[in-house]
């Protein structure tokens, strides 16, 4: 399920289709989260959780993979999903984010070999639906 949708994340970097930053590279979570109401999500977001070291590490440095951003949409507005996983170690610890369209909240789905899936932010059942149908795909 996950290799798919990181393969499936690839693609749209190759895709001429998906908007690109001015660099030339296609944004990313560590984009999303240099944007303060995007940054402030995301913290509510995991200051609710004791979050393993990787994501406090992410947190502090927004260095990860580079996987661009995908829009999902939920009740007619677009959101944005993330992704980020634990450097080295990425097919066991992995999480994905999503952001309410203006940033202003934020809800992820981890997964770790150490706790399986955890749910952050405390998302409703569309939220849940909306994560679960891109990791799907």
């Amino acid at each position: 399920m996950r290799p798919t949708f990181l393969l499936t994340l690839m693609l749209f970097v190759s895709s001429p289709a998906f908007a690109q930053e001015a660099d030339g590279g296609a944004p990313g979570l560590g984009d999303l989260l240099k944007r303060p109401a995007y940054f402030a999500a995301w913290q509510e977001m995991i200051g609710a959780e004791t979050p393993p070291d990787w994501v406090t590490e992410y947190t502090a440095t927004l260095n990860g993979p580079p996987v661009p951003n995908i829009p999902v949409a939920i009740d007619g507005q677009s959101h944005m999903l993330g992704f980020t996983c634990k450097p080295n170690e990425c097919g066991d610890n992995q999480l994905y984010a999503l952001f309410a369209p203006d940033g202003s909240k934020a809800w992820a789905l981890m997964a770790t070999a150490e706790t399986g899936i955890v749910w952050l932010g405390y998302p409703d059942d569309r939220v849940r639906a909306a994560i679960n149908g891109v990791l799907k795909k």
